[in-house]
């Protein structure tokens, strides 16, 4: 299953930040905030921190495609 994101500030649909299901998405769409490649030894670290600074459900997915953490916030009041 591949989460789905909205369109993004420029109007132009964003990527979905994983290709693997979320438990914390359940399917449902979400928006992406930031990515950090993985690369950065830091990275994770630093996605969990925005994530929990960001709250209303921000959380961190791992995007193999693009090899990057992505902190995504589900979209509420969408169906799966």
């Amino acid at each position: 299953m591949t989460t789905q994101t909205l369109a993004g500030a420029t109007g132009a649909p964003d990527r979905p930040p994983t290709s693997s299901w979320c438990a914390e998405c359940d399917g449902r769409p979400c928006q992406s905030v930031e990515a950090f490649p993985a690369g950065n030894p830091r990275a994770l670290s630093d996605a969990d921190r925005l994530a929990a600074t960001t709250g209303c459900g921000a959380h961190v997915h791992f995007a193999a495609r693009g090899d990057q953490f992505v902190v995504v916030l589900p979209i509420t009041g969408v169906a799966a």
